[in-house]
């Protein structure tokens, strides 16, 4: 296949941890049409920077969220397939070549699996893995205990998603939200051993950030009851698991927080 693939890029002040990285594997690895940068109010540079690559189109949402972007990027995007690429992502040599032995009629997105370059966030991917007996990357492929769509490196049909119009609230679980509507289509989403990338986690993950995750969770229906009970009753076990096996300490509180906050989301919005 040759035909030429948008670039979907979500920016905010995001020239750390890795922009330039990110964008040049995207060049690299892809036959990009447009690299589409859908911009929330950049005044780190962002913008300057991203205007130096070709084919660029630049799109403002400095009063949306990532719901807003997500969306103003879908309505853009013209090629066959296109890339929802996360600006702390660097594609892995050879991206391109084994998504497209992958992309058969009834799959409407591929999502290649992400490995953590944050070294606590490795360190819960790596402890998890090791108490479900998995190798890193079949753990999370597997996602054990949730089935999540996620945007981090993933190539969409674009026909799939021309009548989305994902809710403005849905400023987390905006990815799943776009799964959940090409699924409903009988189209297959698939996650994949290879192609992979490498993702930095810039984002700020405080607690507040896990109960609001939380909240949005039960809006997209994303865990039942039970399931969320269940990461609560495990916040501790996991995080003690994380300490023994890593000596992390840092990897095992964002692992407390996560589950307790997730818990409090999730009932404090019923």
């Amino acid at each position: 296949m040759s035909e030429k693939v948008d670039v979907v890029l979500l920016t905010k002040n995001s020239l750390k941890p890795c922009l330039k990285e990110c964008i040049d594997s995207a060049y690299a690895q892809l036959p990009v049409g447009r690299l589409i940068v859908v911009d929330g109010g950049s005044t780190d540079g962002t913008l300057d920077f991203v205007k130096s690559y070709p084919n660029v189109e630049v799109i403002d949402d400095r009063d949306g969220n990532r719901a807003t972007a997500r969306q103003k990027g879908i309505e853009v995007a013209k090629t066959t397939w296109h890339l929802h690429l996360d600006s702390d992502v660097i594609l892995c040599k050879g991206w391109w070549a084994a998504a497209q032995k992958l992309l058969q009629p009834d799959v409407g997105a591929l999502w290649g699996v992400t490995i953590p370059g944050d070294k606590h966030v490795y360190n819960i991917t790596k402890s998890m893995a090791m108490l479900y007996r998995k190798n890193v990357l079949d753990y999370i492929i597997a996602q054990q205990h949730l089935k999540r769509y996620l945007t981090h490196d993933t190539l969409i049909r674009t026909e799939t998603v021309r009548d989305i119009h994902i809710p403005k609230d849905l400023h987390i679980w905006e990815d799943h939200y776009i799964g959940q509507h090409i699924v409903a289509k009988k189209f297959k989403w698939l996650t994949t051993r290879e192609p992979c990338c490498i993702h930095y986690f810039h984002e700020r993950r405080g607690f507040e950030d896990f109960v609001n995750s939380g909240r949005l969770a039960r809006r997209v229906n994303s865990y039942s009851s039970r399931q969320v009970l269940l990461r609560l009753g495990l916040a501790v076990p996991k995080s003690l698991w994380i300490i023994l096996v890593t000596g992390d300490f840092k990897a095992a509180k964002l692992q407390l927080e996560n589950y307790i906050g997730l818990t409090k989301g999730w009932y404090g919005s019923v």
